[in-house]
C-alpha cells in the first residue's frame, strides 16, 4: 500500500513539474555589463540556438522551450554599442524566441543558471564601423550638426528609475486610475528619453509587481547607480477638498532628527540593514548637496518645458526622510508628478503629450546636473 502511494505521489509531482514548465513565463529582463539577463518563473529547459552571419551582422537566435512571453514584456527598447537590435516574440506555443543582431561574433554565447538565462554580448563595434564608413561620409552638414547638438558625452552614467508602488500596493487613486499604473508609464517614457541621450538606465520594476522600499534601494545600490529618481503621484487626504490640491514637487533627503532616522531606518524589527560605512554614505553631506542640486535642476527644467504649453502649479523643492532617498547610497530625488484627485491634473497626467513634456524636463534636469 505504501509503495503504491509513493508511486502515485511521484507521478503527481512529476506531472505538476511538467505542467509548470509548460508555462514558463518570462518574469524580468535587464541589460548591463555586456550581459542580457532574462529571469523566468521556473528552471529553464532546452534551448535551441542558431547563428546566421550576413551583411556584416551576426544574427543570434535563441528558442527557449516552454517559454511564455507576457504582453508587458519586451527587450526591443534596450541599446548596446555591440548590438544593432534586440527582439523577442512568441515563436509558437512551444517556444519563446529571442533574436539579437550583433555587430561582431561572441566568444561566450550564453549560460543557464536555474531560472536565469544570461546572454553575453560583445562590446566591440568594429564591424559596423567598417561597413558604415562610406555612408557616414555622405552625411550632410545639417544632419551632422543635429547629431552633435543632441549628443552629450555622459560616459555611460548609470541612472536608476524607480516607478512608485506596484502589485498589491496601488498607491494613490483618482477616478479609478492607480498611481502604480501611471508611475510605470511615466518611468518607461523617461527611460527611453534618457537612453536616447546616452545614459545607461535601469528600472526597479518594469511591470506591475510589488517591491518593498528596501528592495528598491538595494537594487539601485547593487547596480552602482549614480543617480536615483523615484516617480510618484499625489492625492489629497480624506476629508480635504480635492480640487484645492494640485501641482508637482521634488524631494531630496533631509537630515532633520537624524538620530531618530538612524534608529528607525538602519534597524528594523531587530535586523541591521546596512554596515556603518554604508550608512555614512546614505547620510553624507556630499550626497545631500548633490541631491539638492539634482532636485533644483529637475524642478527648473520641468517648469521650462511644461509651461510652454500648460499652466503648472509649482510646489517647489522640499526635503524629507523617505526611505528611497535615505536607503540609496547615491544622490536621489523623489518626484510627485501631480494630484490624481484633481480632475484637470489627472487628465494631463494621462496625456501622452503632457507626459512627454514632463519627462523631457526631468531628462534636461539630469543633463544640467552633469554639465
Amino acid at each position: 500500500m505504501i509503495k503504491k502511494l509513493s508511486i502515485v505521489l511521484l507521478y503527481f509531482i512529476f506531472s505538476q513539474t511538467l505542467f509548470a514548465q509548460a508555462n514558463n513565463y518570462l518574469r524580468d529582463t535587464s541589460l548591463g555589463n555586456n550581459k542580457l539577463i532574462l529571469t523566468f518563473k521556473y528552471n529553464i529547459g532546452n534551448i535551441k540556438t542558431l547563428a546566421i552571419e550576413r551583411n556584416g551582422l551576426v544574427k543570434y537566435i535563441y528558442d527557449i522551450k516552454n517559454g511564455v512571453l507576457p504582453k508587458t514584456k519586451t527587450i526591443s527598447h534596450y541599446r548596446h554599442k555591440g548590438v544593432k537590435a534586440f527582439r523577442i516574440g512568441q515563436f509558437n506555443k512551444n517556444y519563446l524566441r529571442i533574436v539579437i543582431e550583433s555587430y561582431s561574433k561572441n566568444k561566450k554565447n550564453y549560460s543557464i543558471n536555474g531560472k536565469i538565462l544570461t546572454i553575453y554580448l560583445n562590446a566591440s563595434s568594429k564591424m559596423v564601423e567598417r561597413n558604415n564608413y562610406s555612408s557616414k561620409k555622405q552625411h550632410t552638414r545639417k544632419n551632422s550638426h543635429a547629431k552633435k547638438k543632441h549628443k552629450i558625452n555622459h560616459g555611460k552614467k548609470t541612472i536608476i528609475i524607480d516607478p512608485g508602488h506596484g502589485g498589491r500596493d496601488v498607491g494613490a487613486i483618482g477616478k479609478g486610475i492607480y498611481e502604480k499604473t501611471l508611475t510605470l508609464e511615466i518611468s518607461k517614457r523617461l527611460r527611453r528619453e534618457l537612453q536616447k541621450r546616452g545614459y545607461k538606465v535601469f528600472m526597479t520594476r518594469t511591470y506591475d509587481k510589488y517591491l518593498s522600499l528596501k528592495e528598491r534601494t538595494e537594487y539601485a545600490n547593487a547596480r552602482n547607480g549614480e543617480l536615483f529618481i523615484s516617480i510618484h503621484a499625489n492625492a489629497s487626504a480624506k476629508g480635504k477638498p480635492k480640487q484645492k490640491y494640485e501641482g508637482f514637487e521634488v524631494f531630496y533627503l533631509s537630515l532633520k532628527n537624524s538620530d531618530r532616522v538612524r534608529k528607525r531606518r538602519a534597524y528594523y524589527k531587530g535586523k541591521y540593514y546596512y554596515s556603518v560605512s554604508a550608512y555614512k554614505k546614505m547620510i553624507s553631506s556630499w550626497k545631500i548637496a548633490k541631491s539638492r542640486k539634482l532636485a533644483r535642476g529637475i524642478r527648473s527644467k520641468i517648469l521650462t518645458n511644461v509651461r510652454k504649453r500648460y499652466k503648472l502649479n509649482d510646489k517647489g523643492v522640499k526635503s524629507s526622510d523617505f526611505w528611497v532617498l535615505l536607503g540609496s547610497t547615491m544622490p536621489a530625488v523623489l518626484i510627485e508628478t501631480g494630484y490624481l484627485t484633481h480632475n484637470r491634473e489627472l487628465r494631463r497626467l494621462r496625456s501622452k503629450r503632457y507626459q512627454e513634456r514632463f519627462v523631457k524636463g526631468i531628462a534636461d534636469g539630469v543633463d544640467a546636473y552633469y554639465k
